[in-house]
């Protein structure tokens, strides 16, 4: 059978068990709980510097409104006043009689009484009670040991206590510091930062050619891929020319009619005076009949639209529009100088702020974020239009500063339009401010 540690064993490894604790807790909780080995008690009890009861024996953590708690407070003043730094003897008769009637109710007879002390200023970090039965006697190695215990503990909580000088300071010492702080933190709220905000935006193109269907009818084909660089007058698609063909075929036939029978009335008129007047309505028919074929001619022309320019097709997938019935002026697609971009971007109309002209614009694109695009606001539209996910937002433009590397058209990403320079906490507080006032209505 293995015999029990020595007391002094038992002493250094409580002393390295508090100064290695990881907080106040674990340090309250070995003093009146592990110490038993070393300083046997019936219960434990440790108040901390400002009267609360911090642990007691076997509880795991006290509940401050239980009447025991309650007492244990009270008689606190009489346990803290005056005690001797080495510890002294105590039991009922030292109380004033309201509380000692209740002594023997909550505590043994015998209690032992130390402060916890550390430091130049031996300022009490603590009360530390320990109550035996009647009779039970504390020995000289007993109260020794209990004091190097009270000292690391009261270190350890000093330690983990730590705060800055003017913290336990004269008031007038920590009234100043709390103006300092309070002029510190005006300073800091009307400090001038720069207001922004943030839009979705894209790359677009300064001033493209907007290329609309010449008339009614359905797309047919496309001549030109997305994205296709293409010339000045090359096709870049057609309309369905069927209806357009049946018409002319009809309309020359037509023609060939009329002038088949035009003749013959000439021939007539020879013999018979009075055809001369149907041949002027023959002539005026032909001619008529004429205009309507050149006209249909010149339509099946217009169904191949040309670029009226070189540049580059900006268009979405062609299946989209093919066999797409098309009505006359509606744009089908652009043509674009691939050099000749800027940044468009829609601002919230809740995100509105006051932007001058030359406003710092930038774009952080969405596949390269690392290289902003830095632009100056060129335009901004007046009033918000609907968009179409239901919400209003404000068109702005923004034109590229000079060296800045062209994107290409299409390229999306978040804009950044900076406005004037506020105050810190007005740049904190325009959000809700006019949330609260659009609940309060002024």
């Amino acid at each position: 059978m293995n015999d029990p540690p020595h007391p002094l064993a038992l002493l250094i490894h409580l002393q390295q068990r508090l100064c290695r604790a990881a907080s106040l807790e674990e340090i309250r909780y070995i003093l009146v709980n592990e110490t038993h080995p070393l300083l046997p008690c019936r219960q434990a009890i440790l108040w901390d510097h400002a009267g609360q009861v911090a642990a007691i024996s076997g509880v795991v953590e006290p509940e401050q409104h239980a009447p025991f708690v309650q007492w244990l407070r009270k008689i606190h003043p009489e346990l803290a006043k005056g005690v001797d730094p080495a510890g002294e003897r105590w039991d009922a008769s030292r109380l004033p009689v309201a509380l000692r009637e209740q002594w023997a109710e909550w505590l043994p007879p015998e209690g032992w009484v130390l402060p916890l002390r550390h430091g130049a200023d031996r300022g009490v970090a603590g009360v530390w009670l320990m109550t035996r039965a009647a009779g039970g006697e504390w020995t000289e190695m007993e109260r020794s040991m209990a004091i190097h215990l009270a000292e690391t503990a009261a270190m350890a909580l000093a330690n983990h206590r730590a705060s800055p000088p003017w913290r336990s300071g004269p008031a007038g010492a920590r009234i100043g510091i709390r103006l300092l702080k309070a002029l510190a933190l005006a300073g800091l709220l009307l400090l001038p930062v720069q207001l922004s905000v943030l839009a979705p935006a894209e790359v677009v193109a300064v001033d493209p050619a907007v290329i609309r269907a010449p008339m009614d009818g359905v797309v047919d084909e496309f001549l030109v891929r997305p994205n296709q660089e293409v010339e000045a007058g090359q096709p870049l698609f057609r309309l369905d020319a069927t209806t357009l063909d049946g018409k002319l075929e009809v309309a020359v036939k037509t023609l060939e009619t009329v002038e088949t029978e035009y003749r013959q009335t000439l021939q007539q008129a020879i013999q018979d005076p009075a055809s001369k007047t149907r041949m002027a309505i023959l002539a005026g028919r032909i001619e008529e009949q004429r205009l309507e074929v050149g006209n249909l001619r010149d339509l099946l022309e217009r169904i191949r639209v040309k670029s009226p320019r070189a540049g580059v097709a900006i268009f979405n997938d062609p299946y989209d529009w093919i066999g797409r019935p098309v009505v006359t002026g509606e744009r089908v697609l652009n043509v674009a100088t691939p050099d000749d971009t800027e940044v468009e971007a829609w601002l919230a109309a809740g995100d509105l702020i006051r932007l001058a002209p030359g406003a710092p614009v930038t774009m952080f694109v969405n596949i390269d974020p690392l290289h902003p695009l830095h632009a100056k606001l060129r335009y901004l539209a007046y009033e918000a239009d609907k968009r179409p996910d239901g919400a209003y937002a404000y068109r702005l433009r923004a034109t590229l500063a000079p060296g800045e590397e062209r994107p290409s058209v299409g390229w999306k990403g978040s804009a950044r339009i900076d406005g004037e320079r506020v105050t810190l906490a007005y740049w904190l507080l325009r959000r809700p401010l006019a949330m609260m006032r659009q609940w309060l209505g002024r």
